[in-house]
């Protein structure tokens, strides 16, 4: 018969903490109230790439950035509650600076003490992994607000950026100039050149808008061969000029060598006053039908001419 002597409880408590304290994948400090560390871990030295004296000799003044306002609010938290959880930057052996979750409590020793327990759990692994994938998301919300062929904002973007821009002028009691442009022969271009030469053209009237209109101002291809930009402030005398320096840019023999053809496009504009609370789907449609006008007019006078011709 075999007889199992038993062990006193604060010896396995004893042994089991020494064994956690030494093979913890967490670093783990211990540390007076005025900041002296009596004792780091096996994970701690690793982490902070020091050892284990030369912790205790730098004590958490050293160790912890003081210049990182979030070590001010743990230790006020810790003072209030007795234990506290937050990112703190460290400073590494090396001089690097890392960003470290530590989680501090705040006892009692046997003696009576007050000791402070500092875990420490390295999170660049975790911030990295969401600072990609914060790029991600900011890199996927950009593909859904902009239109892949010419770069400009797609309807979506359209809503987001046009609704913003309305309300700042709301704000500044600007006006708001709407160009609606439309791209007459991309289908004739297609069907003759192929549609590469569709595809060139659009571009190149996504180019001729960028270099007419500023960076404040919110350019969009909303359509297949439609375009719309919202811009701030303009003067009335500058909406022709706006208009022909898009035509030039089109009728640039680099351009037509691009697309392969003279490229044919009508405007139309419409303005929002100081005051007026049109909303965006509004502008589209008043700027939408200046610009059958507009196509209707010159069409008529084309008709004219020819039958005076």
């Amino acid at each position: 018969m075999v007889i199992h002597e038993s062990v006193p409880a604060e010896r396995v408590e004893s042994t089991a903490y020494r064994a956690m304290f030494e093979h913890t994948s967490e670093g783990v400090l211990f540390s007076t109230p005025d900041g002296r560390i009596t004792a780091a871990n096996p994970a701690a030295t690793d982490l902070l790439g020091l050892s284990a004296d030369e912790i205790c000799r730098i004590g958490m003044a050293g160790l912890v950035d003081a210049d990182d306002p979030r070590w001010d609010l743990a230790l006020a938290e810790r003072n209030r509650s007795g234990s506290s959880v937050g990112v703190v930057r460290f400073r590494r052996g090396d001089g690097r600076m890392i960003d470290m979750e530590a989680t501090t409590r705040q006892f009692r020793d046997a003696a009576g003490a007050v000791q402070i327990l500092h875990i420490l759990h390295d999170i660049a692994g975790r911030l990295a992994i969401e600072r990609e994938m914060e790029e991600l998301s900011a890199r996927l919300l950009e593909l859904a607000q902009s239109d892949e062929l010419t770069g400009l904002q797609n309807r979506r973007g359209l809503t987001v950026a046009g609704n913003r821009l309305l309300q700042f002028a709301d704000r500044q009691h600007a006006d708001i100039g709407v160009l609606f442009a439309d791209v007459e022969n991309v289908m004739e271009l297609n069907e003759r050149l192929g549609h590469h030469a569709g595809d060139a053209a659009l571009q190149a009237v996504a180019r001729a808008l960028s270099v007419a209109f500023g960076r404040s101002d919110v350019l969009a291809r909303i359509g297949g061969a439609q375009f719309l930009v919202l811009a701030l402030n303009p003067r009335e005398p500058d909406c022709g000029t706006v208009t022909r320096r898009v035509e030039a840019h089109l009728a640039d023999p680099g351009t037509t060598e691009f697309v392969g053809a003279e490229v044919a496009v009508s405007f139309g504009w419409a303005t929002r006053r100081a005051g007026d609370r049109s909303s965006l789907v509004d502008l589209v449609a008043r700027s939408d039908w200046a610009m059958l006008e507009a196509r209707a007019a010159r069409q008529a006078a084309r008709g004219t001419a020819a039958r005076q011709a």
